[in-house]
């Protein structure tokens, strides 16, 4: 069976057609207490944001809702953004959810 390639980076534009790039969380764990954004992903290959969140400490938060993700929609990879300000990370989830909608927001929304 060939091997899936996995990106260590991805990029999604939010609404505002700004660009926001993300990078993997080996085996889930970002390595890293800093505040920032994360999105859970579908298929490396083709990636599919299930879910979007926001941390104060990416070591604990950015696996809030990852069973969920994985059991009832099949998310496969975690990727974080480090992003200290407050204000900046509240921004750029807004901006992601109006731009991919992802399933598990608009489903909590």
């Amino acid at each position: 069976m060939p091997r899936v390639s996995v990106k260590d980076q991805i990029e999604f534009k939010g609404a505002s057609g700004v660009a926001y790039r993300f990078r993997i969380a080996e085996n889930g764990d970002p390595k890293t207490t800093i505040s920032g954004n994360f999105v859970y992903v579908k298929d490396a290959a083709q990636p599919e944001i299930v879910y979007v969140g926001a941390t104060t400490n990416l070591a604990s938060g950015v696996r809030e809702k990852w069973d969920e993700a994985v059991k009832a929609h099949g998310a496969t990879h975690i990727y974080t953004r480090l992003n200290i300000a407050g204000a900046a990370r509240a921004q750029e989830l807004d901006d992601l959810i109006t731009a991919l909608h992802p399933v598990m927001n608009t489903a909590h929304a």
